[in-house]
């Protein structure tokens, strides 16, 4: 599936577009992948007060931020329904990171809870509030190539927006998550301003994901020397670059033992609902298996989940984290096609099962070995017929996650005499 995908992306982006497209090449991508486009491109009169009301706070901040004179910018994710707060995935080096002196840019498409996050945090601007003011909106079909130029002017665009907004503060440092859909934006305008810039990751580095494989950032987090091979893998010039091995995170365990075995199914993006669901009922008819069903957060598969789930009696996870699920019920298995979540579960003293489908995005995972491989409900089931092995789970734990636990205090190190000026 995605082979196909970044084949034909590949022979667009050598025939059609060239360097000067870098800055948007994952709209291409994800129009190729038929996914809904990153930009909200239908006007109503709601969507523009809102996005007037969000434009004119964030204005504030940066006037207050000249006044304070602020030279670090800092972007982040705020999830919808979480009233404010920032994506769990960047709170291992934003918990070490003094919010005060930073301009704040916040990705969030909820109203509410923007308004939450420019309350709970300093200095925050809205950057969907800007992209909504510099997108066009389709008036008529267009075709393909014609969406794509036309995504590609609004990138333009928030390029032109976010290089003003930096100049007028003289921004020195810029730090972000790794959010594919904006870091290309955000790197060249740290190219052109000569702008020191600081990434760290959130998910798995795979060559589908085109959005990381032009410009670098300067400095890069990742959470061990498995990860920072596999980044070097999609982009060699990280070869050059500093990248800082944060480690693993110490996850609390229960020793408490279950009889029957525990299966956590983690859903994806991208799969076929209704072939997951028949192995899943077939899995539950076993008696000696507890099966447990996670949803991945702001999915619009959910409520299709969350239905079959209660008709067949399984305990299904929506808001709940890892940590509370591994902590409550001592999870042996975890079973998926693409989700990174997967890499985790040695972290819990759980085996990771890769459930073979035609969507091939994590297949290097089984390449790597860090997996074992299911094809069928018989494989599953061949796998699932014991406890998982100690000795096999360790053997993948030390691959993936290494020997060097995380310390924030030495996140806090590096953030002192890196960013900090």
């Amino acid at each position: 599936m995605h082979k196909k995908i970044l084949k034909r992306f590949d022979s667009l982006e050598k025939s059609k577009f060239g360097e000067e497209y870098n800055i948007s090449k994952n709209h291409l991508h994800y129009l190729i992948l038929n996914k809904k486009d990153f930009l909200n491109l239908k006007f109503s009169i709601l969507g523009l007060l809102t996005n007037l009301i969000l434009l004119k706070l964030s204005l504030i901040s940066i006037l207050i931020c000249k006044i304070k004179r602020i030279k670090i910018a800092n972007y982040f994710i705020v999830f919808p329904k979480s009233l404010g707060k920032y994506d769990n995935r960047s709170s291992y080096i934003l918990k070490n990171f003094d919010l005060n002196n930073s301009l704040n840019i916040i990705r969030c498409v909820s109203f509410i809870d923007s308004i939450c996050a420019y309350f709970k945090y300093p200095n925050v601007i809205f950057y969907l509030s800007f992209q909504y003011f510099n997108q066009s909106f389709f008036s008529k079909k267009v075709s393909f190539i014609e969406k794509y130029k036309m995504l590609h002017k609004t990138e333009k665009k928030n390029f032109l927006t976010i290089k003003k907004i930096f100049k007028f503060l003289k921004i020195k440092r810029f730090i972000s998550i790794d959010d594919q859909r904006v870091i290309q934006m955000f790197l060249e305008v740290c190219k052109v301003l000569q702008i020191s810039s600081f990434g760290y990751m959130h998910y798995k580095f795979s060559r589908f994901v085109v959005g990381i494989k032009y410009l670098c950032f300067d400095h890069f987090f990742v959470w061990s020397k498995y990860f920072k091979r596999k980044l070097i893998e999609v982009n060699k010039n990280y070869k050059y670059k500093k990248i800082f091995i944060t480690g693993y995170p110490k996850k609390k365990i229960n020793s408490l033992k279950q009889n029957k075995i525990s299966l956590l199914y983690l859903v994806d993006l991208n799969l076929n609902f209704n072939e997951i669901r028949k192995i899943i009922k077939k899995i539950i008819y076993n008696k000696n298996i507890k099966l447990f069903v996670k949803l991945k957060p702001q999915l619009n598969i959910n409520k299709k989940w969350i239905t079959f789930c209660n008709d067949n009696k399984i305990k299904c996870f929506s808001d709940e984290n890892l940590n509370y699920i591994n902590f409550k019920y001592n999870i042996d298995y975890f079973i998926a096609t693409i989700s990174t979540a997967i890499l985790e579960s040695t972290l819990y003293k759980a085996m990771p099962i890769k459930l073979i489908t035609k969507n091939d995005f994590a297949d290097d995972l089984l390449k790597d070995k860090v997996v074992k491989k299911a094809s069928n409900l018989r494989d599953i089931l061949n796998i699932v017929k014991k406890k998982p092995s100690k000795k096999k789970i360790n053997s993948i734990f030390v691959k993936v996650w290494g020997k060097k636990k995380y310390s924030s205090n030495n996140i806090k190190k590096i953030l002192l005499s890196h960013i900090y000026i």
